[in-house]
């Protein structure tokens, strides 16, 4: 009986705690317009610098499908030198991101969030962007005088399509 009384009145407790609690849509936006929207940019733009600056410089990247961690400063310009390549070869990119779940601590100054992203370019036999795939991502972020940047990124691809990607609560393109 006094298992019973326990977990009548506990069980009720633990369920509405462990509830997820919503995330400050000022916060979203605010990672949207410092992080995700340049983001997206610096690939249209094959633009390096901007690119590099979302990230801290002690930022660590883990590509799970490759078994390969990067860090830092030679992290950075490997990744611009990826947006140089293809602007040397005349190649477009693009990437769209769809955000699946944010978490922020109590002080608002570090964040986490999951998602897909989106991988198009286009290449000499293409006369528009192509899709080439999607990844799943997790990040973390850190405010840096006032302003969101990413300092660990985790992705591997994912087998996932159009209609998947799309479904998803929040989804940001250059052109929404």
């Amino acid at each position: 009986m006094n298992n019973l009384f326990f977990s009548l009145l506990f069980f009720p407790i633990i369920f509405l705690c462990a509830q997820q609690k919503p995330v400050n849509q000022d916060v979203i936006d605010s990672i949207k317009n410092d992080v995700w929207t340049p983001f997206m940019e610096s690939y249209a733009e094959l633009d390096s610098d901007k690119l590099k600056s979302l990230h801290t410089n002690d930022i660590v990247r883990i590509l799970i499908d490759q078994n390969k961690i990067q860090s830092g400063q030679t992290y950075l310009n490997d990744f611009g030198g990826f947006l140089e390549q293809v602007e040397e070869n005349e190649g477009e990119l693009g990437i769209a991101f769809a955000i699946l779940t944010t978490a922020l601590n109590g002080s608002k100054d570090l964040a986490y969030q999951t998602g897909y992203y989106e991988f198009s370019s286009r290449n000499d036999d293409d006369q528009n962007l192509v899709v080439r795939g999607y990844g799943h991502f997790n990040v973390a972020l850190r405010k840096v005088d006032g302003v969101w940047k990413l300092f660990m990124d985790v992705d591997k691809r994912v087998n996932i399509n159009l209609e998947e990607f799309e479904s998803q609560e929040i989804v940001y393109r250059l052109d929404n």
